[in-house]
């Protein structure tokens, strides 16, 4: 009986260890949805900003919340290759970026 009822404790943790990182996720992503629907500047705005910057065409776009501050991430393709572009999600305005596709 001790047994079955260790396994069983065992079998709960490992559970509950499953579960904290798609919670986890699904927090992370609701933040983000938050932030861009309470932003000022919406995510075509955005990918246009990007695209002029560049030069470039939007291949793929996200939000990020950075310090609390939602800030629209822009992937684009143009004469320079892959690049990123960050947009303030309030102000419009391009806070960072850098050849590459990898977002910071």
């Amino acid at each position: 009986m001790v047994h079955r009822i260790g396994m069983l404790a065992l079998s709960g943790v490992i559970i509950a260890a499953l579960a904290v990182p798609a919670f986890a996720a699904a927090s992370g992503e609701t933040r983000e949805q938050t932030a861009l629907r309470n932003s000022k500047v919406t995510l075509s705005q955005a990918i246009a900003v990007a695209e002029q910057q560049t030069g470039g065409e939007a291949l793929d776009a996200g939000v990020d919340v950075d310090h609390g501050k939602p800030r629209i991430v822009i992937e684009t393709d143009g004469p320079k290759g892959v690049q990123t572009v960050m947009i303030d999600a309030e102000s419009g305005q391009v806070v960072g970026g850098h050849a590459g596709g990898e977002a910071d």
